[in-house]
């Protein structure tokens, strides 16, 4: 078969795709007039972060050039190289995560990694990516009652895409502290006092740029803290990016 019937081939197959068997919308719940399970019209309700500092991810004020860092970041005061956490915490994209988070609905996680997926190939188009992606990781008790770590799917499926390895087990969560949705910056501190420890580092050597994956940036208390515990063992050269869907 000729190279150049390949193309026309693919987009009548897409197409039959779409007609015959739509993808559904997970937002709406009505056939999705595109591949994902995500139509278009509730795809451009989806919030974006303006204007996020390099760092930390959060705004930047009005006038400040893209791609620059906020004062706390160009401060050296964050152990977080650089975030990426496009979306913000708001409808329709903040019920999808508690959808995928507490109940299950791993339909939403693969639709929200796939737009994760888009924004990291846009923010690295000019950048290096990580060479490692590490899950933020979920004590075992709270694993055995979830029956999955949605940072690990999340991390999985983006590293799949990209061709990056994960190492699932390197970081852990020895202790099982309360949820730290509601609680204020200095609390959620406290919670994460001792709550990880650091698994054979081996898979670390000669690396010069890891990421730590996750589902939502709140105070980024839980990925500094990651940050801290990795830089305790490894050089301080070393770059470590937060990645996340949403930036609350």
């Amino acid at each position: 078969m000729s190279t150049k019937l390949l193309p026309f081939i693919n987009k009548c197959l897409y197409f039959a795709q779409i007609s015959l068997w739509p993808a559904l919308c997970v937002v709406c719940r009505q056939p999705s007039d595109t591949q994902r399970d995500l139509c278009t019209a509730c795809a451009i309700r989806l919030i974006h972060i303006p204007d996020p500092c390099l760092g930390c991810g959060l705004p930047l004020p009005p006038g400040r050039p893209p791609d620059r860092r906020c004062g706390t970041c160009t401060a050296g005061l964050r152990a977080i190289h650089r975030t990426l956490a496009p979306f913000a915490w708001q409808p329709p994209l903040a019920p999808l995560v508690s959808a995928y988070k507490y109940h299950g609905q791993l339909q939403c996680g693969r639709v929200l990694s796939e737009l994760l997926l888009e924004e990291i190939r846009a923010s690295y188009a000019a950048a290096a990516l990580p060479q490692l992606l590490l899950p933020v990781p979920l004590h075992p008790r709270r694993l055995r009652e979830r029956g999955y770590n949605q940072a690990l799917l999340v991390a999985r499926q983006v590293g799949r895409a990209l061709n990056l390895p994960v190492a699932p087990t390197l970081l852990r969560r020895i202790r099982d502290t309360p949820a730290q949705q509601g609680l204020h910056a200095a609390e959620r501190k406290r919670n994460l006092r001792r709550a990880f420890s650091l698994g054979d580092i081996t898979p670390l050597s000669g690396l010069t740029r890891i990421a730590v994956v996750d589902d939502v940036i709140t105070t980024m208390s839980t990925v500094d803290t990651l940050a801290r515990l990795l830089h305790r063992r490894l050089p301080e050269t070393l770059e470590i990016h937060a990645w996340a869907f949403v930036r609350a």
